[in-house]
């Protein structure tokens, strides 16, 4: 059973600020996007919570996550794990030093063309990730706990169609 709140929530005390600041301001599209900003921030910040007793970050564990789903031999080049993580290369190569030095990740060259480097999953970082696995999805479900299974449905088909309108295609 799901309950609609129709309580004034934090987007609404944003959107009342801007509606008085500047009344002109056409700030209606912040209804959705604020919400989904705001929802997104809590979760990553309920998953740096449980990672933080072994010092990752949210963007350590996503690569780290990123190798595993990977599939043996769990490993990636840089360009293919930039393309599944949302961090720029720069970002990206400062996470694989920190997961490097951590001994989470290697990184080796690929004996056919040595410019090529691969980021490898260590036996260390798998264990790491499969530690973590249930509780960060259990964290996931726990945010749509107000949803029943049709509203979880229609929100999905919903974020999917602005996901894909805005570039985020699958990588196949």
């Amino acid at each position: 059973m799901t309950t609609t709140s129709s309580r004034p929530d934090v987007i609404d005390t944003v959107l009342a600020d801007w509606r008085s600041a500047r009344p002109a301001t056409k700030a209606g599209a912040l209804h959705v996007v604020g919400r989904i900003l705001w929802l997104g921030r809590r979760y990553e910040e309920a998953v740096a919570q449980l990672l933080s007793e072994h010092h990752l970050s949210y963007s350590d564990y996503d690569v780290l996550a990123t190798l595993r789903r990977a599939g043996a031999p769990f490993e990636l080049t840089p360009t293919e794990l930039a393309k599944r993580v949302l961090l720029s290369s720069g970002g990206l190569t400062a996470c694989l030093r920190r997961l490097e030095s951590s001994d989470l990740v290697s990184r080796h060259g690929v004996p056919e063309d040595r410019r090529r480097l691969m980021a490898k999953l260590t036996p260390k970082g798998f264990d790491l990730v499969e530690a973590f696995i249930d509780q960060r999805f259990a964290l996931a479900d726990s945010a749509l706990v107000e949803l029943d299974r049709d509203e979880r449905g229609q929100t999905e088909a919903l974020l999917r169609r602005l996901v894909v309108s805005a570039g985020g295609e699958a990588l196949r």
